[in-house]
C-alpha cells in the first residue's frame, strides 16, 4: 500500500516519553503503534476497546484480575514483545492484502 498520508498532533512531552519508553521494550515503535491502533479500528470498525466511565464499586480488584488475566492467558505461546510486534504487523499486512485485493 502506497504511504502517502501524513498524520501530525501535539501531545504532552512526559505523555510521549513515557509512551515511547513503553513502545521500545514491546519492541516497536510509536509509529508502528498507531498503526496497529488505526488499523484495529478499521477492522473493527470501532475502537479496539470499550470506552466506558467505571467505579471501583463497578468492577472490583477481582473482576480486574480475572479480565487481566485472561488478555495475558489470550497470547501463551509469545516468547517476546518483538515476537507479538511482528505477528500484529504480519496481521496487519494480511488484512491490508485483503482490502486491495
Amino acid at each position: 500500500m502506497a504511504k502517502s498520508a501524513t498524520i501530525s498532533m501535539r501531545i504532552d512531552g512526559q505523555l510521549k516519553s513515557e509512551t515511547e519508553t513503553i513502545f521500545r521494550q514491546l519492541g516497536m515503535t510509536t509509529t508502528e503503534a498507531i498503526k496497529i491502533f488505526l488499523s484495529a479500528v478499521r477492522n473493527r470498525k470501532g475502537l479496539p476497546f470499550q470506552v466506558q466511565v467505571v467505579s471501583e464499586q463497578e468492577f472490583p480488584l477481582e473482576q480486574r484480575k480475572k479480565a487481566l488475566d485472561a488478555l495475558t492467558g489470550a497470547y501463551p505461546m509469545m516468547t517476546s514483545s518483538a515476537d507479538f510486534s511482528r505477528i500484529k504487523q504480519e496481521e496487519i499486512v494480511f488484512e491490508e492484502r485483503k482490502f486491495h485485493s
